[in-house]
């Protein structure tokens, strides 16, 4: 009896050893899957804060992170290699390790006020003074370059819902939030220049300090040139089947901040204007975002959108799309006149 009982004994200390290192095994798979997806969220903010974007900050690896960390490294004189579905082990950027990689965002005042119902009919839209964003997790998205879901990630148990001024939450630790007071200035800026007729252009700028934009269709990014040396990169939506982007050489008329767009069904999917139209207010949820940059080609573009997370996932009316934090960035250092390839 005493042998049966010390053999069930072992095996007890056998399984209870083989649960436990069962368990270590998966802490240790998760430390090291968490561990990784740290990494990716500080390259992320890394690619974020230079001139070479990655798009949308979620902490996954995805094609745009790795399109970004491509045209770093070959701008830094490196090979550009295909990094396909996985993150490398190490990524050849300047990691600050010791800056967090999120931290605590507290609801203002003024945030509540950019907050307004956006009614899904254009007749509606068309009768507001300004389309604001629809709630405080839109505005946060957006102002920390983050999707709508890694907010709820990083955020467990928030009540998004009722949130209010003084409410806290975690975000991702950007270099420059957006804000709409930025736009906003430039409009005012644009518009008063243009009046004084001392609007600058990008002839009136050295020749080597001149940019020259690059589209690839194909490739969903925009590339920015100064000197013939790739100097940044912003991932994009290039139109269309039905209405695809216009392939060829190009420039920027001029510039339109916190634009006033006219929604004409007939143009978006056509082509063709018509008369059934409705002009639609300012504000992060108009369809062109905070800034239109018209090409000298009719009713084309490059733009910024109230939707995001669908750059270079979805299609558009054969403009180019970015984020409206990217518009921002793109168009702060480019000017009208500035000359457009798109392939």
């Amino acid at each position: 009896m005493r042998a049966i009982l010390k053999i069930r004994h072992q095996l007890a200390t056998l399984t209870t050893t083989s649960a436990l290192l069962l368990a270590f095994g998966a802490t240790r798979v998760e430390a090291a899957e968490s561990a990784k997806d740290d990494d990716v969220l500080r390259a992320q903010l890394s690619l974020d804060a230079s001139a070479f974007k990655p798009g949308v900050i979620d902490g996954k690896w995805g094609e745009f992170t790795g399109k970004a960390l491509a045209r770093y490294m070959q701008s830094q004189g490196k090979s550009a290699p295909d990094f396909g579905d996985k993150p490398p082990a190490e990524f050849d950027l300047p990691l600050d390790r010791e800056r967090p990689t999120k931290t605590t965002y507290q609801f203002t005042d003024e945030d509540v006020k950019q907050i307004g119902e956006v009614p899904e009919d254009h007749k509606k839209q068309e009768e507001l003074d300004r389309l604001r964003y629809e709630d405080l997790l839109e505005l946060t998205a957006e102002k920390f370059h983050a999707t709508r879901e890694f907010l709820e990630e990083i955020n467990p148990g928030f009540d998004w819902k009722n949130a209010k001024a003084g409410s806290e939450v975690q975000v991702p630790n950007v270099q420059m939030p957006f804000a709409l007071q930025k736009p906003e200035d430039l409009k005012k800026q644009t518009e008063q220049a243009e009046k004084a007729d001392k609007l600058k252009v990008e002839d009136d700028k050295p020749e080597a300090e001149q940019f020259k934009i690059q589209i690839s269709v194909a490739d969903k990014i925009l590339e920015l040139h100064q000197g013939g040396k790739l100097v940044g990169s912003y991932p994009i939506t290039p139109g269309s089947d039905s209405l695809p982007a216009p392939v060829g050489e190009w420039y920027v008329k001029g510039f339109s901040w916190m634009p006033t767009f006219r929604w004409d069904e007939a143009m978006l999917q056509k082509g063709e204007r018509s008369g059934d139209a409705y002009n639609l207010p300012p504000g992060p949820n108009n369809p062109v975002g905070i800034l239109w940059m018209e090409l000298n080609k009719d009713g084309a573009g490059i733009h910024g959108t109230e939707v995001p997370e669908t750059i270079g996932r979805t299609t558009s009316h054969g403009c180019i799309r970015l984020s409206n934090w990217d518009v921002l960035d793109l168009g702060t250092k480019v000017r009208p006149g500035v000359h457009v390839s798109i392939q």
